[in-house]
């Protein structure tokens, strides 16, 4: 049941005064779900048929073979998605008949019954093996194609939901685990067609494949800065500019090397102070991060002169020495440690960055100086006559590691996308999985929202719709523009487009062009025209392009978009602030391809949003740019469906 208004953004729940069920929505344990979707049991979508809801076979090792058919081990069952690993085993063709074992074929949804976490799921792909077969913790679940989507279930199969329902039911002592038969009883929300299961599926298989290539792509960058390392920290490649032999040093030659201590814990007054104190759960936290910059213990003055910790000076390096050794990370403020560190202090003449980078390079050599020891700890003395290669120049070191820093700094941020389009998945799960958010339009009537009341609308003034955009150009350059950086037409326009996508649901007025979604009468009628002439605005050019800043008058500007759109809108924004133009170019054009599909009643899928793009002249030239790749068009889809879901 649509409960939506034409122009409104992606269909969702209607929320009704005093807390009611909203229109066409039922309450059940797992929330408020759509009318005409039902709940059944994993028995049932089976069709209540052992052939289609069975367990794998009971492997012992006295069947185990070099080669023949795969078995497919607990371990291969990740959490929506098959995970191959190196190590694979096998059975015999003739165990397989004495076994009287079940074949595993490729497309089987196969869900693991051991924890953890028990109830993860995946679907067998393709693998090179000609058959297979599966361990007995596994059952093997063919839902009838008739009833249920398994690339639907398969996705209901990630959600806590799930998760909980299969961890409430699990048992055993030494390791926890689901009965089949209990786990065949486990009911599940399933939407009242193929058509929209499969549309649920799909959107969120775009997320997933986003996901997946940019696990891909950070793997391959980590892979080419592991070589570049390699090469630029040995002297085997040499950057522009360089040329004089580097020079063998001691550890000792390039820093002060100083340990750490720990004030005694049964004293109160050594702790809790303002002092940070490191610990190796610290460095271990920062997942590889370069920058320590805070800790999660503090000490005293009178803990520090208590105990054998030293003050290490902001801008060095603090390394695992004990246990696992090597770990490192440059302290941007002044820290202690405990004893299970030995920290480096740069002389004047060496690059700290340069010796960041150095450092992780001999962990393996490190190790080595501590062999035959029963607890492995590198001393200072060790430390300090341990020999490295250097450049001769601290410029050479600089030029180094601002290389290597900058591939820091792109893997940071593909690892913050990733970070995000992990958020906006389960965000889609949580909308597409309850119903909350429907793809396919219900078969039953439209149900037309509540109008608002007369005096709601007696307090929404209306005003002229030219100035109402000179202010929301003001707003924008308020917030997104500096003296530094003016804001730019380009991507202003962007901006726009998302603030009256999220403030009204629609962005009238915009055509499709070849930079995306843009409203030619804001720049030939009037809008930029009054933000110049009334002061909101003035142009400004910063050697590079053209763009508007603040003038005087902005308060004004400011005080009109708060009254008209409240605070609470340009907080929204705000997410967009370090987004690239091309990625806000990107997502614009997404969304506004997805609308128009869903003007015209289509489903709501990348391909379907590439073939719209493909489809118009101007849009077209964009599917040759990387950004348009079928992943950036899959992520940005996904990015849309959690940023207008209501």
């Amino acid at each position: 049941m649509d409960v939506r208004e034409a122009s409104a953004s992606y269909s969702g729940l209607t929320e009704l005064p005093g807390g009611a069920v909203s229109l066409g929505y039922k309450q059940t344990e797992v929330g408020l779900i759509p009318e005409d979707w039902q709940f059944a049991t994993l028995l049932s979508l089976a069709g209540s048929s052992k052939d289609r809801f069975d367990d794998g076979d009971w492997i012992e090792a006295e069947f185990l073979a070099p080669a023949g058919i795969r078995l497919i081990q607990t371990g291969n069952l990740g959490i929506g998605r098959f995970v191959d690993k190196e190590t694979k085993k096998y059975i015999s063709e003739a165990s397989f008949e004495k076994l009287r074992c079940k074949d595993v074929l490729q497309g089987d949804l196969l869900v693991c019954r051991l924890a953890e976490p028990a109830g993860r799921a995946c679907i067998v792909p393709s693998l090179d093996d000609a058959r297979a077969i599966t361990a007995v913790d596994v059952t093997i679940f063919r839902p009838v194609p008739a009833i249920a989507d398994k690339y639907f279930l398969l996705q209901y199969f990630c959600t806590s939901q799930w998760f909980s329902a299969v961890s409430d039911r699990c048992g055993g002592s030494t390791r926890s685990r689901i009965a089949r038969g209990t786990l065949g009883q486990i009911e599940v929300p399933i939407p009242p067609t193929l058509a929209e299961q499969q549309a649920i599926a799909e959107a969120l298989s775009d997320a997933d494949a986003l996901i997946e290539s940019l696990e891909q792509l950070i793997a391959k960058k980590r892979q080419i800065k592991q070589g570049t390392m390699q090469a630029l920290l040995t002297g085997k490649q040499r950057l522009p500019g360089f040329a004089s032999d580097w020079v063998a040093n001691s550890l000792g030659d390039l820093s002060s090397i100083r340990g750490g201590g720990t004030p005694s814990t049964t004293q109160s007054q050594f702790w809790d102070g303002d002092i940070l104190w490191c610990t190796p759960t610290d460095i271990t936290g920062l997942k590889g991060k370069k920058y320590l910059s805070d800790t999660n213990r503090k000490i005293t003055a009178q803990g520090l002169q208590s105990s054998s910790a030293e003050l290490i000076p902001a801008n060095s390096i603090v390394m695992t020495s004990r246990a696992t050794i090597g770990e490192c990370a440059i302290n941007v403020t002044t820290v202690a440690t405990n004893q299970g560190f030995k920290n480096f202090i740069p002389f004047d003449e060496v690059d700290v960055e340069f010796l960041y980078y150095l450092l992780l390079m001999q962990t393996e050599g490190f190790i080595r100086l501590c062999a035959g020891s029963t607890f492995l700890e590198i001393g200072k003395t060790q430390l300090a006559s341990f020999e490295v290669l250097a450049p001769p120049t601290k410029a050479e070191q600089t030029a180094i590691a601002t290389v290597l820093s900058d591939m820091d700094t792109e893997l940071a941020e593909l690892e913050t996308r990733l970070a995000k389009t992990h958020q906006l998945k389960q965000g889609m799960m949580q909308e597409l999985l309850t119903g909350r958010i429907r793809l396919v339009r219900p078969a039953s009537s439209v149900v037309p929202l509540p109008k608002k009341n007369e005096s709601q609308a007696a307090t929404t003034k209306k005003h002229n719709p030219q100035i109402n955009e000179a202010v929301v150009i003001a707003a924008l350059t308020r917030h997104f523009g500096s003296e530094d950086w003016p804001l730019a037409r380009v991507r202003r326009t962007k901006l726009a487009y998302l603030l009256h996508r999220h403030a009204e649901g629609q962005a009238v007025g915009f055509l499709k062009k070849a930079a995306g979604p843009y409203d030619p009468s804001i720049r030939y009628k009037g809008p930029e025209g009054i933000a110049l002439k009334k002061g909101y605005v003035r142009t400004r050019h910063n050697g590079k392009y053209e763009g508007f800043v603040v003038s005087e008058n902005i308060a004004e500007a400011e005080a009109y978009f708060e009254k008209w759109y409240g605070a609470d809108v340009m907080a929204w924004l705000e997410q967009f602030h370090m987004r690239k133009t091309e990625e806000l170019e990107l997502l614009t054009t997404v969304d506004m391809a997805v609308e128009d599909l869903r003007r015209e009643g289509k489903s709501i899928s990348a391909g379907a949003v590439k073939q719209l793009i493909h489809d118009h002249p101007e849009w077209k030239p964009k599917l040759d740019r990387v950004a348009f790749s079928d992943a950036g068009i899959a992520g940005a889809l996904a990015e849309c469906q959690a940023l207008f879901a209501s």
